[in-house]
């Protein structure tokens, strides 16, 4: 890949990046992390802290990032380091004492000369663009306070002169933490990411180093030096970085990170009030407002670097590196990050506890659609002595247990006491609870008990009762179970590009993210087993029910027999639409309203029929005035009829016409003729007279 200019570079930021941190850690074995953490924090214009014993390439990471810089001139990139000690000057990092100016041999800018105290600092850290400090800690108190004003302001403060430092970043290492009391937290504060770094452990990679040329003959690819980034994209890179937004999940893990460390803090405080010992106040959390404030920068110039707008779940990984200040620490940091990427990262537990909730409620319901408790009566206690079935009864007038063996009344049966042993044989009679054999005694009996037994229907009852019941209570659950598991595997695939292609975070917490969906999903699909176990308690497969003049037919499709309506609800026979008039290879269901209109107006009462009973869309259509061949059929039927629409309470309960019918066959002569009464009065009506009119439909079984 090579580019030409700035403004194809900026095509394909992501690419770009990429292709410089690959390049810079080929060659470098296991450093892979320390690099790219090392190459975010230049860019971003922070500073980073290695911590890690001498031999493990710390300052060669140092030299490897610099080149990820295009200088402005012809001079290369400035990079500065050094390794600090007790007796190291400042001389030695911010440059030697100009004697001429101390001796007043230099003209200032109107040409006076002046004794003036100052330093050389070409080819020093003021100057550097990069600046490696090794063992940072053992350095004087005049280095490191001179040190904390250039990375607060960029600034240094030569002589008279506060002169502007060009630093990007500073990497700093040493093999152990800064000493306590010694007034180095402010310095320590300033370093946002702190790594360990340490020996290869690989065998294999061990080999290839030591066989291998020196990595200090490292130099770029001349295609990858193409992509070298310029000064003047890295000011341009600052407010765009800026411009970047915490998205709401990475606000949700900052806070989680915030609350953990605060809960920890407080835990530690109260195990230790007591202790005389307060070397444990070293080990408390301290992230404070100015370093929360860092820590967003990197979040965000990992965001943009990555070719996105907002920080997500990936970026936050970051917040590993930065909140520890000690080795113990360091331990704790990934769990408590990993903990709170992993609980905050998706937010699907409010749904999966509705879901929970209406699981529960579906329950309930199918406790009382299907289910009815049934107290059993009190039954005599029966024991058995020597072989004989003996009642346990208490005698009459006393406290005392006595058993009576059980027999048919006016036969002799034993009688025993408490201790069960036979006492006397006497004329035995029984009359319900109380038994008259030598003397009255009273049966004992155990206490009524209730047990739950499914609800007895007509199979075409069951059958479009469980259809309604699943269309109603189960499919609307399993729908939203089956829709929320989709969703959270299409979020899964869609978060896998952008975490996958992060720059700069372990991929290991790839697997950190995506488990809460992963336990959503499982979760969902648990709800799901005990939602279908719930429906396995009623659902029967099995049924072949089919319909019988009589049947009465409910708005919601639920159809009970002729025999069940009298256990309908008085709500439930008002819903009542059609009765079954007809059963056979086509049935037809009788509806159960009547009207009186002249023939010219059957037409618009068949079509007007759903809209008028409010019925369900499906039930709306279809009705008609039953023709005369049908209706003679029907009329064979109208005692089975008129007992169910008696049953529901029906005007229609007598079914008075032998035959009326309307057909177009008919033509001019069509016309009703209905049976008054079982005298055989009848009455011929025609077309322009009015009528009782009742409509018909042709019912199939769903």
């Amino acid at each position: 890949m090579e580019y030409t200019n700035n403004e194809t570079k900026s095509q394909n930021l992501h690419d770009r990046i990429k292709s410089l941190r690959d390049a810079l850690t080929n060659g470098l074995y296991e450093k892979d992390e320390a690099v790219r953490l090392a190459l975010l924090t230049a860019i971003a214009g922070e500073s980073v802290f290695f911590l890690g014993a001498p031999g493990c390439a710390k300052s060669m990471i140092a030299r490897r990032v610099i080149q990820a810089f295009k200088a402005d001139g012809d001079k290369g990139v400035k990079y500065f380091e050094t390794l600090l000690n007790q007796f190291s000057t400042p001389e030695e990092v911010f440059g030697n004492i100009s004697l001429k100016a101390l001796n007043g041999e230099l003209e200032d800018e109107n040409g006076n000369k002046k004794e003036e105290y100052r330093r050389l600092t070409e080819n020093m850290l003021p100057e550097a663009d990069i600046a490696f400090l090794d063992e940072i800690w053992k350095a004087s108190p005049a280095i490191l306070n001179t040190l904390l004003t250039i990375i607060n302001e960029r600034k240094f403060h030569n002589g008279s002169k506060v002169e502007k430092v060009p630093l990007k970043a500073l990497f700093a290492a040493s093999n152990e933490l800064p000493a306590k009391d010694r007034g180095l937290e402010a310095l320590y504060d300033r370093f946002i990411l702190r790594l360990c770094v340490g020996y290869i452990e690989n065998e294999d990679s061990f080999f290839d180093m030591i066989d291998g040329s020196s990595s200090s003959d490292f130099a770029l690819p001349d295609e990858v030096k193409n992509l070298q980034i310029t000064n003047e994209e890295l000011k341009a890179w600052k407010e765009k970085i800026d411009a970047v937004s915490l998205s709401d999940e990475a606000k949700a893990v900052i806070s989680a990170i915030r609350k953990e460390l605060t809960s920890r803090n407080e835990k530690l405080t109260e195990e230790n009030k007591n202790s005389k010992d307060f070397a444990w106040q070293r080990e408390l959390f301290e992230v404070g407002d100015r370093r929360w404030k860092k820590i967003a920068h990197i979040l965000k110039a990992s965001a943009f670097l990555n070719d996105r707008t907002e920080v997500d779940l990936m970026d936050c990984q970051l917040i590993e590196y930065c909140i520890w200040s000690t080795e113990k620490q360091q331990k704790q940091a990934r769990d408590i990050v990993e903990k709170c990427i992993k609980q905050n990262g998706v937010d699907c537990d409010s749904t999966i506890e509705e879901i929970q909730e209406q699981i529960e409620d579906f329950k309930a319901s199918v406790d009382e659609a299907w289910f009815e408790e049934v107290k059993e009566p009190k039954k005599a206690i029966i024991v058995d002595i020597s072989g004989h079935k003996c009642y346990e009864c208490i005698r009459n007038g006393t406290s005392e247990t006595w058993y009576v063996s059980i027999g048919e009344n006016g036969s002799y049966q034993t009688v025993y006491r408490d201790n069960k042993n036979r006492y006397t044989d006497s004329y035995y009679e029984k009359n319900g609870d109380t038994i008259s054999c030598w003397a009255t005694f009273t049966v004992k009996k155990n206490p009524a008990k209730t047990h739950v037994e499914p609800k007895k229907f007509s199979d075409i009852a069951y059958e479009t009762l469980q259809k309604k019941f699943k269309q109603e209570r189960y499919a609307p659950i399993v729908d939203r179970i089956n829709k929320q598991i989709e969703e959270l595997k299409s979020q899964k695939e869609k978060d896998a590009v952008p975490f996958k292609a992060n720059l700069f975070a372990n991929q290991e917490y790839n697997i950190s993210i995506t488990a809460k969906i992963d336990e959503a999903i499982h979760e969902l699909e648990d709800a799901g087993v005990a939602l279908d176990k719930q429906q396995n308690r009623y659902f029967k497969t099995n049924l072949s029910a089919s319909l019988s003049v009589g049947d009465v037919i409910l708005k919601n499709g639920t159809i009970y027999t002729a025999g069940e309506i009298d256990s309908l609800s008085a709500e439930e026979k008002e819903n009542v639409i059609a009765v079954v008039c007809l059963a056979g290879e086509k049935a037809y269901a009788l509806g159960v309203e009547q009207y009186a209109d002249t023939w010219d107006n059957t037409a618009k009462i068949a079509s007007d029929y759903g809209s008028e009973n409010e019925l369900p869309s499906k039930y709306a259509s279809g009705w008609a005035v039953p023709d005369k061949d049908l209706l003679s059929k029907i009329w064979e039927n109208r005692e089975s009829i008129n007992k169910s629409l008696e049953a529901v309470g029906n005007e229609l309960a007598t079914l008075t016409a032998k035959e009326y019918w309307s057909s177009s066959k008919n033509g001019e002569s069509a016309a009703f003729y209905q049976l008054f009464d079982d005298r055989g009065h009848q009455d011929h009506t025609t077309k322009d007279h009015e009528y009782a009119v009742c409509l018909v439909r042709e019912w199939k079984k769903e």
